[in-house]
């Protein structure tokens, strides 16, 4: 499949509205507001997103606890997964982990080391995005804690040194010390369980042994949500053009971003287009890794999300 791109905005199809316009503001119900009384940020705190559109999803920080000290068992004990469960799996200098999204459900954030590399694995399963970054703040490798907060109904997290407050999907900092920063993304896979310990049999695997009583393997955790429209906390922009948890892969590649449709890459093995005067080729890796490499030489692995959700923070996106 091939396509050429130009600069002309293919995705809305002039179809995108304000959610704010649909919605009013969710009433706090709890006795804490955790942005100002917490974290201490108000209408005069400096920010790169409207105060006024970050929401409160439960009633404290750490309301949903991160995981801090990581327990790990083998793919042949792995006996909690069914083939078809979807992981986050990451390969750092040739140690491979995967971290089951029905964990992750319940604790969003995993500080973790791996390849002597200090890394924070996020999950947001409002957004359906899973991503890794490297936690370094002010040149040191801090921990990352749940926040309790949303922006654009996604995981807002906060840095255990500044209390910063730090959008997941874009990795930066949008209100508190470090307003402004962006954390270094490491590349990771999100597929099946599958997938990922065929090509990697010698992974190790997030451990449902966190020392938090969760019933991880239950009743699936917002079991529904991906297949409704609507969406549990307001988003700035929504676009009709297709089911808003349609789930797609994102890029951005020459300054042009770019969603591909996951459905697309199960019916056919590859996807070429060109932005500008290079040509790229998306493909997926045995291991379920999607990729998008160029002519010249360069690559970016693809993250997986549900397409409002890159859309909210990709409005100009180019749908492939």
């Amino acid at each position: 499949m091939i396509f050429r791109l130009g600069l002309v905005w293919l995705a809305a199809g002039g179809m995108a509205v304000s959610a704010c316009a649909q919605s009013d503001r969710p009433r706090n119900p709890f006795d804490t507001e955790i942005l100002v009384e917490t974290f201490g940020y108000g209408p005069q705190t400096p920010a790169r997103v409207d105060l006024t559109e970050i929401y409160q999803g439960c009633p404290r920080k750490d309301c949903i606890p991160s995981i801090d000290q990581p327990r790990y068992v083998t793919a042949e004990r792995a006996d909690f997964l069914a083939d078809d469960d979807l992981i986050l799996g990451l390969d750092v200098d040739g140690e491979q982990r995967a971290f089951p999204i029905r964990i992750l459900d319940h604790h969003e954030i995993v500080n973790d080391t791996i390849g002597g590399e200090a890394v924070i694995v996020t999950w947001c399963p409002l957004c359906g995005s899973g991503l890794v970054f490297e936690p370094s703040v002010e040149g040191e490798m801090v921990e990352f804690g749940v926040s309790g907060l949303l922006h654009n109904s996604d995981l807002v997290m906060y840095d255990r040194k500044t209390e910063s407050l730090w959008q997941q999907i874009t990795g930066e900092a949008i209100v508190g010390d470090q307003l402004g920063r962006t954390l270094r993304l490491v590349p990771s896979t999100m597929t099946d369980w599958k997938t990922w310990r065929t090509s990697h049999p010698e992974t190790l695997v997030l451990s449902p042994e966190t020392g938090f009583r969760r019933d991880y393997f239950g009743r699936q955790a917002y079991s529904g949500y991906a297949e409704s429209e609507r969406l549990m906390f307001p988003a700035s922009r929504r676009d009709f053009s297709i089911h808003p948890k349609t789930v797609v892969f994102g890029l951005e590649l020459d300054g042009v971003s770019l969603a591909l449709e996951e459905a697309t890459l199960e019916e056919v093995a590859e996807v070429r287009f060109t932005t500008g005067d290079e040509d790229w080729l998306v493909r997926r890796l045995p291991d379920g890794t999607v990729t998008a490499s160029s002519a010249s030489g360069q690559e970016q692995t693809a993250i997986r999300l549900f397409w409002f959700a890159w859309y909210n923070f990709h409005p100009d996106t180019q749908r492939l």
